[in-house]
C-alpha cells in the first residue's frame, strides 16, 4: 500500500525514470571518462609497485651492507670449525673417516665401562 503512494508521488512530481533516455553525448562522455578513470588507476598502480620496490631494494641494500662484516666473521668462524673439525676426526680412531670419495672404515675399540 505504501509503495503504491510512493509511486505516485513520484509519478506526479515528474521525476520519472527511463532506461535508455540518455543521449548520444551522455553515452560518449560516460565511456570517455571512464577509460579515463581506467587509465589513472593503472598509472596510479604503476607508480605505486615502483615506490614499494624501490623501498624494498633500498631495505635490502641497507641490510645487506650493515650485515657484511657479521657475514664475514661467520665465514671465517665456519672455515676455522671446519679445519679445526678436519683435525680431529683425523686424530680420533674408531670411526669412518671420509677421504676424499672414499670412506674408509676405523677399527673402533670400545673403552667405556659396562654395566
Amino acid at each position: 500500500m505504501q509503495f503504491d503512494k510512493q509511486q505516485d508521488r513520484l509519478g506526479q512530481s515528474g521525476a520519472t525514470m527511463r532506461p535508455g533516455s540518455q543521449s548520444l553525448l551522455a553515452k560518449v562522455l560516460a565511456i570517455v571518462i571512464g577509460a579515463a578513470l581506467l587509465v589513472v588507476g593503472f598509472a596510479v598502480s604503476l607508480v605505486m609497485l615502483a615506490v614499494v620496490l624501490g623501498a624494498g631494494i633500498v631495505i635490502g641494500g641497507f641490510v645487506w651492507w650493515k650485515t657484511r662484516d657479521l657475514r664475514k666473521h661467520l665465514r671465517e668462524q665456519a672455515m676455522r670449525a671446519q679445519q679445526t673439525h678436519g683435525q680431529q676426526v683425523r686424530e680420533r680412531p674408531g670411526q669412518s673417516m671420509d677421504i676424499g670419495d672414499v670412506v674408509e672404515d676405523v677399527e673402533f675399540h670400545d673403552e667405556s665401562p659396562r654395566k
